[in-house]
């Protein structure tokens, strides 16, 4: 039943996407700012541009190599494919890679969207409209299913939450 919801609900978020070009232009642009190669600029200029900015940074790379192995760990062990054209899906951008879950992009976006919030919390509003856009464009590109994109948010928050702890443990 859960997997026929998660089904229909993504299908649905990624046909209205595809037919309505400014919207599956824009999400195709926004995606790309939680891609995984672009991290690292993040971190080579979020200490010039941010007071604290090295503790920033400091607690993203603890909390990123908690993420990143557990994200790869758990895509090659649960293998699941992402969404094909013929279950009635649009992929609209080229997929980083052949499964789904969880997604990545949700997950270093979730990371990233607490990070800030730890450290500039004036401006976290707009990382977690950026967060939000990041999740539906997943889902909206013909990526990722509905769940995929929930278990990015709960890896995103875990690795946060165990980093935060390493941190306070550490000092």
């Amino acid at each position: 039943m859960l997997k026929k919801i998660d089904i229909l609900a993504s299908r649905l978020i990624n046909q209205k996407a595809s037919n309505i070009k400014f919207i599956s232009f824009f999400l195709k642009l926004i995606t790309h700012t939680s891609s995984g190669k672009i991290y690292p600029a993040y971190t080579l200029i979020i200490p010039f541009i941010i007071p604290n900015g090295f503790s920033m940074v400091k607690l993203g790379i603890i909390a990123f190599s908690i993420q990143v192995p557990a994200y790869m760990l758990i895509k090659n062990i649960i293998k699941r494919n992402r969404p094909e054209k013929c279950d009635g899906f649009n992929q609209l951008i080229k997929p980083p890679d052949k499964y789904s879950f969880p997604s990545g992009h949700c997950s270093s976006a979730t990371l990233l969207t607490l990070i800030i919030s730890q450290y500039v919390p004036s401006i976290t509003i707009y990382s977690i409209v950026w967060l939000i856009l990041i999740f539906i464009s997943r889902i909206a590109l013909g990526l990722h299913y509905l769940s995929d994109a929930i278990f990015g948010v709960f890896l995103g928050i875990m690795s946060f939450y165990i980093a935060h702890k390493l941190i306070i443990m550490i000092c």
